[in-house]
């Protein structure tokens, strides 16, 4: 029942801030855009192209989303200042660090969800064709388990904002990944670099056991990288 109870405190933190709807609106904001771009450039394209090329490219737009995320939520107790006053109090910094991984997996799945429906809801009103339930419903399974492999690589993200003590340094390195994902493709190394992985996932690439070892040693990592620096701040 402790674990609930710091899970209720931080999914609070989350909701009453300002950021969480930043955060909706601009998942929002990021497919009607491109589903206006894609309408524009072929209005009589389909679901299933139109589903293709969306969901790829939200996807390199969800490891800014979900990096961001993840370093908000450990990097606003230092930027807030509240960071002394979480490790002073006589509480498991394990449970601390859990509940905030478990709101922050919590609001991603919220966020990946959101931004799917908007996608269907966009396909609906440009009035594409050739769209099946069963069609839909692989592409959301695809595209959630793409979200959920974004989500392993964030923990990374989480573990340098407690680092660097703040959420600047874990952004600028998001955007850094994004740019250096693009050179990877393009060499042709996908497939062994954490961020890139998940976008060989939603364009059907079959994942080999280095690549799903390299996601579960980064995330691994992270985790618990991020529960052993706040047990070394506890000692400082």
């Amino acid at each position: 029942m402790k674990i609930l109870s710091f899970i209720h405190c931080e999914a609070l933190k989350v909701l009453r801030s300002s950021v969480f709807w930043i955060m909706v609106a601009a998942f929002a904001t990021m497919p009607i855009m491109l589903g206006l771009v894609t309408y524009i450039n072929a209005a009589d394209v389909g679901w299933k192209p139109y589903l293709t090329d969306l969901l790829g490219t939200i996807t390199a737009l969800l490891v800014i989303g979900f990096s961001f995320t993840a370093c908000w939520v450990f990097g606003r107790e230092y930027t807030d200042k509240t960071i002394n006053e979480l490790l002073v109090k006589p509480v498991s910094k394990f449970y601390v660090v859990l509940s905030k991984f478990i709101v922050i997996f919590l609001w991603d799945v919220l966020l990946a969800s959101f931004m799917f429906a908007v996608v269907f809801i966009m396909g609906i009103l440009i009035g594409l064709h050739g769209g099946t339930w069963m069609l839909i419903m692989n592409n959301f399974l695809t595209f959630m388990v793409t979200s959920l492999l974004i989500m392993v690589v964030s923990t990374i993200s989480a573990l340098l904002a407690n680092v660097s003590k703040g959420y600047l340094a874990p952004i600028g390195f998001a955007f850094l990944i994004v740019v250096i994902s693009n050179v990877i493709a393009q060499a042709g190394l996908a497939a062994y670099f954490p961020w890139t992985i998940p976008s060989l996932f939603i364009s059907n690439v079959p994942l080999g056991f280095a690549s799903i070892a390299i996601l579960a040693v980064t995330g691994i990592t992270g985790f618990i990288g991020t529960v052993a620096w706040w047990r070394f701040a506890d000692q400082q």
